[in-house]
């Protein structure tokens, strides 16, 4: 009878991990219900703590994840059947492998706080599970060069619990969401309203800083931020250079009352190296200063001398107040993309990879990698934080650019291998917390959309809507200082785990000593 019942608490523990995930799922963009996310995490913190076995924790924290992932990510398969060639079974295929394997980490988490703190059920749920939990998301975010898109934390980017972001970012944020959950949990379970002591602090914490200012606000500045709407299977044809040139230098003259102006990610469609040969750049250098205007845009190039090519933003016109500084060719004011995207940007191991099939053979997958520590490009005297497209993912980079004189961050991204998916919304909520955690405005540029103007706290300035051609016409405001996420980066969020896994060790030591101290009983 026994046997039966732990088969049936299993099976129920299983639907409920599911159900949980795809719940929790909804906290996301374009759905941002950031509560439903709050809604689905109890209920699957409810299912992990009354698991009896470790193999039934880790089997349970996999499905909830699993089924997180395969809802967040299901746009996945549009860019592998709309680019790769894929049929879409076999995309289907990869993207369930690809949610398996995001899902091992969070499972082992759960395995081995359930298998350290087997007989201290407190300890392991209160304590070291939130913490392993969280250890496995940065391990997702850096292994094989990460994939960080959707954390706990993505989905409060709206909700009080964003009131963290400044101080320990979307990986704190996802720490603080776990232990709410699970102390109101313990809370309901064992009838006792201490558990409920440190979430209801944390959430009054959060709601007192919601308003709370880490930098100084600096005046309006004028911006415009192109959106060309070229389409992604004509980008790279020499025989459509001039006509999508003639679109962004129209959207230019059109709008050059702007201080700083934007164009996205490879919006010069052919290499610096040729376009400075017709003395294009200089051009566009000579006319943005004239007119008053910094432009920052999106372009490759290639350095002859080291036989690499770079995916870069480039800074011309209006530099310094001054105008005493100049563009010249492969030198200053430039940043090279950092991150790559695996198969999109490079292929590991390519002499193999590339053989097996179109996936593996898209346009612009050989660049090479910008160094770690790079300049801020300057244009109007303002020091910019630059990111392209998939590296606004990653904070802790993006965290090496935001430097102490740092006014702005400006993302430039070509959003169109993602289709009419819900990636480029999911993108945009990115770029969302990355104001938040660093207390910077960010202009958003992308090809197709969604291009936005976010303030410092995270809300949107103003925004255009996907797939069209426009130009975004907004004011927003340079900061000065730092936030506290901005100097201490995760420092905090790994002090914390340390901490959570030494005063587990000290439990079950202690345990064991009073195991050992206890008087055998005579039969």
């Amino acid at each position: 009878m026994f046997h039966i019942s732990l088969r049936h608490k299993l099976l129920f523990g299983c639907i409920f991990s599911v159900l949980a995930g795809i719940i929790t799922s909804l906290g996301f963009a374009p759905a941002d219900m950031w509560y439903a996310s709050l809604i689905g995490l109890f209920i699957f913190c409810l299912t992990y703590s009354r698991n009896s076995k470790p193999k039934h924790s880790a089997f349970t924290t996999w499905l909830f994840f699993f089924a997180m992932h395969l809802c967040t990510l299901s746009w996945l398969t549009s860019v592998m059947t709309g680019f790769g060639e894929m049929s879409y079974p076999l995309s289907l295929g990869v993207l369930i492998l690809f949610c398996a394997y995001l899902s091992l980490f969070p499972a082992l988490a759960g395995y081995s706080a359930h298998k350290l703190c087997s007989k201290l059920p407190t300890v392991r749920n209160l304590v070291l599970f939130p913490s392993f939990l969280v250890l496995a998301e940065l391990v997702n975010s850096r292994l094989f060069t990460g994939f960080g898109w959707d954390l706990l934390g993505y989905t409060q980017v709206d909700s009080f619990i964003s009131s963290y972001a400044p101080i320990i970012g979307v990986q704190g944020m996802s720490l603080v969401m776990i232990i709410i959950a699970m102390g109101f949990v313990y809370a309901c379970r064992r009838k006792q309203v201490v558990h409920a002591v440190i979430p209801t602090v944390l959430i009054i914490i959060a709601l007192t800083m919601q308003n709370y200012e880490y930098i100084r606000v600096g005046n309006p500045v004028k911006a415009a931020l192109v959106q060309g709407n070229i389409s992604t299977s004509v980008h790279w044809n020499q025989d459509t250079i001039w006509d999508e040139m003639e679109i962004y230098i129209h959207e230019m003259r059109e709008n050059l009352d702007a201080e700083i102006m934007v164009w996205p990610e490879s919006a010069i469609p052919d290499l610096e190296n040729n376009m400075e040969k017709l003395k294009v750049l200089s051009m566009l250098d000579y006319e943005a200063k004239y007119n008053n205007l910094g432009l920052i845009t999106g372009i490759q190039y290639y350095d002859e001398s080291q036989k690499k090519f770079y995916n870069s933003m480039l800074g011309i016109g209006v530099i310094d107040r001054d105008k005493e500084i100049h563009y010249t060719f492969g030198h200053g004011n430039r940043y090279y993309k950092r991150h790559l995207v695996p198969v999109g940007e490079f292929v590991p191991f390519e002499w193999l990879l590339r053989k097996l099939g179109p996936i593996f053979n898209m346009p612009m997958s050989s660049f090479s990698r910008g160094e770690k520590d790079q300049t801020n490009i300057v244009v109007q005297d303002l020091n910019v934080a630059s990111a392209i497209c998939y590296e606004m993912v990653f904070n802790n980079e993006l965290r090496d650019q935001v430097k102490p004189g740092t006014n702005l961050i400006v993302t430039v991204s070509n959003d169109g291998w993602f289709n009419y998916t819900s990636a480029p919304m999911q993108h945009l909520y990115i770029a969302r917390l990355r104001a938040k955690e660093f207390g910077k405005p960010v202009l958003r540029s992308t090809n197709n959309g969604i291009t936005a103007i976010i303030d410092h706290t995270g809300e949107i300035v103003g925004s255009i809507p996907a797939n069209i051609t426009a130009t975004l016409r907004a004011e927003f405001r340079p900061t000065f200082g730092q936030t506290p996420f901005s100097i201490f980066g995760l420092t905090f969020v790994y002090l914390y785990i340390g901490l959570s896994l030494l005063r587990a060790i000290i439990a079950r030591i202690r345990y064991r000593n009073l195991i050992s101290n206890r008087p055998s009983q005579q039969i």
